[in-house]
Order: C-alpha cells, then structure tokens, then sequence
C-alpha cells in the first residue's frame, strides 16, 4: 500500500528545524525510547548508546541525531508518539496545534505504549483507591461487605445560600453539573447532614466509581483525606503540599517531580475529598493563616488545606467537603450546597431487599418497617438502619427471636443491642443472655469508655499508640469491633492509632462510662448539658452552634459541633431510664444509679425552663409563638429517651407557648416522635411549624399521637408524599381542630390530592391550606377545587407551582364563583392559558370575597385579558391582581387599563415580565395602580 504523503515537506527537516524547542521541552526519555525500540525504528543498542549521556538534554538532541538519520517514517513515528501520550509531552501542546500533525494511516496502526509517570501513578491510585473501597468494615476486622452490595443513595437535595431546597440530587455523577450552582467561583461541593446520615460513605462509593472508571473520566488523581487526622500533625510541623498529597495518599513509583508538575499545570486534572470538616482540630487557628505564595512553601498541613479550599492553591481542582449539619463553611468557597436527607421509603426499601438475601427474612423485615413507624424512622437514619439490620441479622444466624416489639424503641435500644452483639462476637460458643453479657464484658465497657470519654473531653476522634497503651487496652479488646484502626497519618509513619467506627458510638461509649463508673459524680456526669446549654445562648445569635467545651467556645471554635456532646446527653436519658435499670444493676450499684437518675432527671427541669425563658417570641397571628431552634429538638429527644410520662408531663408544663416554631432545624423523622412524646403531655390546644425540615411519611406517623390538639400543622418542605397526606386525613378528621394546614412543596399526587380533599371537606374550623409546588394535575386541581367549593370557611389557599391546567382553573372558577369567605387563592406557575383565565375572570364577576388573586407565571394572553377587564368593571372586592409573567401585550394592558376608570377598589394590578413595550404614551403607563 502507497504510504500517505506528509503534509509538510518533510518531518526530517520539521524535526531540524524545531531542534531547540524540542530539546527544551521533552522530560520523558524513557516512552520515546520504549515506543521507538518496540515498533523496530531504534535498536536497543541506540536505546543504550542514548541512556550513556549524563543529561536530559544531550539524551534528547542523540534521540534527534538517531531520528534524523533513520529518514521520515521513524520521524513520523516519533511526532505520534509526542501526540499519544499529552500526559508526558504537554509541553509541547502549542508546537502540535502549531504544526497541525496529521499521521498517515500506516504510523496510525501503531500502538503507543505510555509508561509516563503522570499515567503511572493516576493507574496506581486507580488500582489503590479501587482496592481500599471495594469493602465496609462490619462489626470486626475479620468481615468486611462489598460496597456495591450495600451501598444506596439516600435523598440528596440541592440547597441555595438562603437554606431552600432548589430539587433532587438524582446520582453521585451530578456533583459537579451546573445545576444547582450557588457560586460559580467556588471550587467546593459541600455535603452536610446530621449524625449518621451517610456522608462517609457517599465519599467512600465517589472514591469506588472513579477507581472503577465509572464516573468523573476527566479526573487523573483523586486524594482523599479525613479532617480528624490532622490532628496528628503537631503545631510545629511544616511540610510542602507535594508531600501533602503523595506522602498521605500513595507515592508516586517514577518521577514524583514530574507528577507534581503536571498538578500544578493541570489542577482541574485532580479531585480532593476532604470527610469532616467539623472534626478538625480546633487549636488550629482560622483567624490566623499564613499565607502560603507558592505550591513549593512549605507549612502546617492544615494551612495548606485551607488554601486549597480557598483556591489559592491548585485554583480549578474539584473539591468534595462534608461536615455535619450546622457546620459553617464560608460561602466564597463553596460552588454547591448539598444536603443528605437519609432514607426516604423507596430508599429503606431497596436497602432492605440489598442488604437481606434471604427472601423469608426480607419479608420479615419489610413487614415490621410497614407495622411500626417508629421502627421505620430509626431506619430511615443510615447508620441507625445498619446497626438494627445487622443486629437482626447477627440473631438470627444464631437461631434467636431477637425481634424488636411493637413498641416504641429507642436509641439507646439500638446501641445496647450492638455492643451486645459486639461482645457474643467475641465469645465461642452459646451466646449469654444480654444481662450476663453485660456482667462478663464489665471491665472492657470500662476501659474503652474511658478513651471513649478521654476524647470527648480534648475533642479527639483518633486515638495515638500512647493513648491506647495508657489506659492498658488489651489487644484483643481493640480487635471486638467497637475501635477500628487508622492507618499511615501519623508523622512516624507507623500505625498503632485507633478510633471508634462512628461518633455516635464514641458519645454512647463516654455516655456508658459516666452511668457505670462509680467514681463519677453528678457534676462530672451533667456537665455536658451544661456545655450545650452554653452553646444555645450562642444558638440565640444569627451564628450556628459553635461550641465543644468551655475552653474551645471562648475561642470561637470555627469547626465546632455539638452534635456528638449532645448524644452523650441523649444516651445518659436513654441509660438511666427506669427501664434500663434492670439491665445497669448489674454493673454498678443501685444507690450510685439513684443518685445519678435523681441529678439527670433534675437537670432536665432546669434546661427546658432555661431554653424556654430564654427564646425569641412573637405576636403571629393571635398566637404567641416561639422559635424554639435545634437545642430544643434535643431535649426534646432526651426527654423522650426516658420514656417515662411523668418527665414529659413536668417538662411540658414550661411549654408558656402556643406556637412551637421549629422551622429549618434539621428534625428527622425520629425527631417528630421525640416532639409529638413531649407535646402529648401539654394540656391544650397548640401549633407547630415543622416546615423546611427533614420529616416525610414516618414523620408525620410519629405526630399521630398530638395530632388531636394541633390547631396549626406546617410540614412544608419536608418530602411528604401520598401516604404521609393519608395519615394526616385520618388523624385531622379525627379531631377536626385544624385551622392551618401547609403541605407546600411536597411530592403529593393526584392520588393525594383525594386526601387533601377529605381534610379540607371535613375539618370545619380550617381556613389555610397550602398545597403551592406538589405534583397535582387537572385531576387533582379538581378534587381540591370541589372540596374548596363546599367548605364555605376557607379563606387562603395557595397552589402555586403546580400543573392544573386549564381543567383545573375551570374547577376553581366554579369553586370560586360564589364563596363567601375565600380572600386569597394562588393559581400562580400552574400552565394555565387565556382558556381557563376566562374560566376565571368570569367567575370573579360573581365573587365578593377575594382580596388578592394570583396567576404569576402562566400563559394568559390577551384574549383572557378582555375578561379580565369586564370583570374589574363589576368587581368591587378584589384588592390586588398579579399577572406576572404571562403573555399579555400593550394591547391587553391598556384594555384592563381602561376598566380601572370604572374602579376605584382595586389597589394594585402587577404585569412585571410581561412583552409590554415601555412608551410613556401608552394609557397603562399613565396609571400609578399598574405595575409594569
């Protein structure tokens, strides 16, 4: 076959005529050498005769020589080379585009092998990365599962910087898209969410995809670093971020510097997880960095994370940030804001099917998730739904009916239960009763809750060799499964750290200890109330939670969160409930157990009493309402977790109330039946705005119990779905004390809609709903609308958002025509046109009642405005018209414009965002009541 001519006259003189720029930027000797040897064009013994000169340069201009002197075709080849691997040669990006290289068919069958190092060590960190997340660490070392048979997404929901949820993170590829995006200069993806919700392991599968080239395939290296290890770095250690990443990741095998210098020119090339913000060690001083010039300084490690999160260095990498909820994180850094919601029901569902095989037992399970609620709620928090299936599964294999009953179980249940299951692991032969477990595994609860609490007291998640060693740990109590190790941070090299496999499991293990040490007395064992008591006054303020300890607030701790003090709180409740005593005699004695419930129990009186003197209240609407924020959620909780009435019913007497706010504080689920326990207990009537939180369909089951005295029910934004509407018709109809209902922004259905309908229907004092942004159609606009027609007490309903068409409209218009009571109705962003706004507008002839009508964002045209303006003629109620963003021309405008000469009523008409040209001359410009 006839070779294809070169383009240029020839590659020989090309080669000679771009001498000097070649020898200046080629670095990589050895994939010239390689490429040419393999396909025949240079013989080993030219491959030698190159490798004897003492420089990179006198190598290069003998590669030169050799090529020039072996004619075109080996020229030819070596450009291709140049070409094929840009990882090694992309120096010479310009001098390819500039000659425009275009091989012949013949160099294009070749294969190009790439030993570069940058290709080298992006494959070792692939294979590396691939390996150390294939598996989760289960309850020992010993079993591990594979991630893709365990892992699920649970709800990821996009946040802007004003905290609303702007829609659904559907999968992990998303991350980076533009959707969402809140700040274009930020580099940072930041996940948050609560204790438990998954964020590890989110990073954990993000590490598994890019290692199996699943996902982010523009991606060459991936660090990943937890924000706890710094603390391994003492305040005195400077290091360059070159060692920052190959030193506590994986080393480069060949040519670090050229590895390094490829990062530096191609930061986008690179993506860094950095899991737990919130657990950087607080001596670290934010207020203070040193600024770090060039990639090659060196300084604290936790400097130049800093600087890598500010994009002052390796500016255009992508960076994955978690913390947990209420973590602050500076709004410059920050690109996206996601939030982990945990399991909703589909979520539970399919982890349920993946994590048990056995269809029996799957079955099994599904069944008591279905017939209890609090059950599910517990399993919607990831973590909380691993341990109870893995204790299921652990008593199960052992041929025990371990099943939890039907009534309500608590967290601290669930963490007896594993370290139960923890100890029979550790033990050969029949497993002991949990009472005889807890009695032979007496001095080894002690000995890790004592590291357990040692941490908690300085803030430290991760555990040296000599903290281990001083407490006289035994090895093999370090192997049961409660601590795993952490390998290659700290600054020897050598491992020999530990820490617990969750921060949850450290706050029950310091919470244990305080309960069953006899040398703990009551101020040791309160004290952590008192921090977080400390931190609610700090709460109060427009800054988030900020403190761990005393020392660390009067500081301002800029990484804080009390979440995991918080939960030795909720443990202490849970182990020195009444029904736990029967199980805690056995390990210390029962006047220490008395003396210590006696303080808890009193100490509870005085932190609800405190928070409540101290919050923010307010006239709204006739009631006086209180914005009770997070703290009062944990109380809530730990009142709860003592499962004793007679706690509730004194708390809830404190609650001088009748508006409980608890608007955006992050409430799950559980939450709601720590809420519905403690307000059950108060004797009259109350309302409560959960709206913007974390609740759905177990949620509103769990507030079955105080359903009959709430008169305000908001659970906007709170992924409410069909079923959860189903609960509240049974409930609300129920008791029929219900005067506002808001289920905006939910994922309610036509099928929903039904529901809505019967509450509205039945519930005769209701006279707000708010349904704007759910997913109903002509077919539930209908429902609603009739229900609507016959309910005459109504007087504010809201339906922004949704798609009820011109069907709908018409079913409104009927509802509307002569009710007497209806003041403000929202139809806004609903696809109506100029067909249902005459539906509308006719019937608004009739209507007396309405105030203010919305139909922002639809498609009504001139045509309706006709309509709208015989309308305005007769209407003599109708104080404020928005149609906003719709199609109406200067046209329509100046026929409405027109009607107002025959009313004097109407205040304001807005058509912002309308195709209205803006000439003074035309009449509605002259009409101060219109709004162009």
């Amino acid at each position: 076959m006839e070779l294809q001519q070169p383009r240029h006259q020839s590659y020989v003189h090309l080669i000679l005529t771009s001498r000097e720029t070649l020898v200046g930027l080629i670095r990589n000797i050895n994939c010239l050498l390689e490429n040419l040897v393999n396909h025949g064009y240079f013989s080993q013994e030219d491959s030698e005769i190159v490798l004897q000169f003492p420089t990179r340069a006198e190598k290069i201009r003998q590669i030169l020589n050799l090529v020039q002197s072996k004619g075109e075709e080996v020229a030819e080849c070596f450009i291709y080379v140049l070409q094929k691997v840009p990882e090694a040669y992309f120096d010479l990006k310009s001098w390819l585009t500039e000659i425009d290289f275009q091989p012949s068919e013949q160099i294009k069958s070749l294969h190009v092998t790439n030993n570069d190092p940058v290709t080298l060590y992006s494959t070792k960190l692939k294979q590396e990365l691939c390996s150390d997340s294939k598996f989760v660490k289960s309850y020992s070392e010993k079993e591990e599962l594979i991630l893709q048979e365990t892992y699920v997404n649970g709800v990821m929901e996009l946040v802007n910087d004003k905290n609303e949820t702007m829609g659904q993170v559907k999968d992990l590829n998303s991350l980076f898209d533009d959707i969402g995006v809140i700040n274009e200069e930020g580099g940072t993806t930041f996940i948050y969410g609560d204790a438990g919700m998954g964020k590890t392991l989110l990073i954990q599968k993000i590490l598994n995809i890019w290692a199996r080239g699943k996902s982010y395939s523009d991606i060459k290296f991936f660090f990943r670093f937890r924000c706890r290890t710094f603390v391994f770095f003492n305040a005195n250690t400077r290091i360059s971020l070159k060692d920052l990443l190959f030193r506590y990741n994986c080393y480069p095998d060949h040519d670090p510097e050229e590895v390094f210098r490829y990062i530096l020119t191609f930061p986008e090339s690179v993506m860094f997880t950095f899991d737990g913000f919130d657990e950087m060690h607080s001596s670290f001083d934010l207020s203070n960095i040193p600024e770090v010039t060039l990639p090659t300084d060196t300084a604290h490690p936790a400097t130049l994370f800093m600087h890598l999160l500010s994009g002052k260095l390796l500016k255009g990498s992508r960076i994955v940030l978690t913390a947990r909820t209420g973590c602050h994180v500076s709004g410059k850094f920050v690109r996206k804001r996601i939030m982990l919601r945990g399991f909703g029901a589909d979520n539970l569902m399919e982890y349920t099917k993946l994590f048990f095989k056995e269809p029996s037992i799957q079955m099994r399970v599904l069944n008591h998730l279905q017939a209890n609620h609090n059950f599910s709620s517990l399993c919607s928090i990831p973590l909380f739904c691993w341990i109870i299936f893995k204790s299921y599964e652990h008593f199960h294999s052992m041929n025990e009916s371990h099943e939890f009953s039907s009534s309500s179980v608590t967290l601290t249940d669930i963490f007896l239960l594993l370290i139960e299951v923890y100890l029979n692991l550790s033990t050969k032969g029949t497993p002991r009763s949990q009472t005889e477990t807890y009695k032979k595994g007496k001095d080894t609860l002690l000995l890790i809750g004592k590291l357990a609490y040692n941490g908690m007291d300085s803030s430290v998640f991760v555990f040296d060799y000599d903290a281990i060693t001083s407490l006289n740990i035994p090895e093999q109590n370090l192997k049961l499964g409660f601590l795993r190790p952490v390998k290659n941070f700290n600054e020897s090299g050598e491992d020999g750290s530990f820490e617990f496999f969750h921060v949850t499991l450290q706050s029950f293990f310091t919470a244990l200890f305080l309960v069953i040490d006899s040398g703990t007395g009551t101020k040791e064992l309160l004290k952590y109330f008192a921090h977080c008591a400390h931190s609610q006054q700090e709460e109060l303020q427009p800054n988030l939670m900020s403190c761990v300890c005393e020392k660390k607030y009067k500081q301002g701790d800029p990484f804080a969160n009390i979440d995991h003090l918080q939960f030795i709180n909720l443990f202490l409740c849970g182990l020195l409930s009444k029904p736990k005593q029967v199980l805690l005699r056995h390990l210390v004695p029962s006047s220490v157990l008395k003396v210590k419930r006696k303080a808890l129990k009193q100490q509870l009186f005085r932190s609800v009493k405190f928070h409540l003197k101290n919050l923010p209240r307010s006239d709204f609407g006739g009631y006086n309402c209180v914005h009770a924020l997070t703290h009062f959620i944990w109380m809530a909780r730990c009142i709860c977790e003592t499962q004793c009435e007679k706690v509730g019913k004194l708390v809830a007497k404190g609650i001088c109330a009748n508006y409980i706010k608890l608007s955006f504080c992050g409430a799950s689920s559980s939450d709601c039946g720590a809420i519905s326990f403690l307000l059950n207990q108060y004797q009259k009537q109350i309302a409560l705005d959960l709206d913007n939180n974390n609740i759905n369909d177990y949620g509103v089951k769990e507030l079955i119990p105080c359903f009959r005295k709430l008169t305000v029910v908001r659970l906007s934004v709170n992924q409410i779905s069909d079923d959860g509407v189903r609960v509240l018709a049974e409930e609300l109809t129920k008791h029929k004390v219900i005067i506002f209902l808001g289920l905006y922004k939910n994922f309610i259905t036509d099928f929903g809609a039904r529901y809505v309908a019967r509450i509205i229907l039945e519930c005769p004092l209701l006279k707000h709903v708010k349904l704007g942004y759910n997913k109903f159609t002509a077919v539930g606009g209908k429902h609603i609308a009739q229900a609507l027609q016959k309910n005459t007490s109504i007087c504010d309903v809201g339906m922004w958002g949704n798609r009820i068409g011109d069907e709908g409209a018409q079913a409104f218009a009927e509802a509307i025509r002569n009710h007497p009571h209806l003041k403000d109705l929202s139809l806004a962003c609903n696809e109506i046109s100029s067909v249902g706004g005459i539906y509308i507008a006719d019937a608004l002839q009739h209507n007396k009642s309405i105030r203010t009508l919305w139909l922002t964002e639809n498609n009504i045209t001139d045509e309706a405005a006709k309509n709208f303006a015989e309308m305005l003629k007769v209407n003599q109620t109708l104080k404020n018209l928005w149609i906003v963003k719709n199609r109406i021309t200067n046209y329509g405008a100046n026929i409405l414009a027109e009607s107002l000469d025959h009313n004097t009523d109407l205040e304001e008409l807005c058509l912002h965002s309308n195709p209205l040209t803006h000439d003074e001359k035309e009449p509605f410009h002259k009409n101060s009541r219109i709004k162009t």
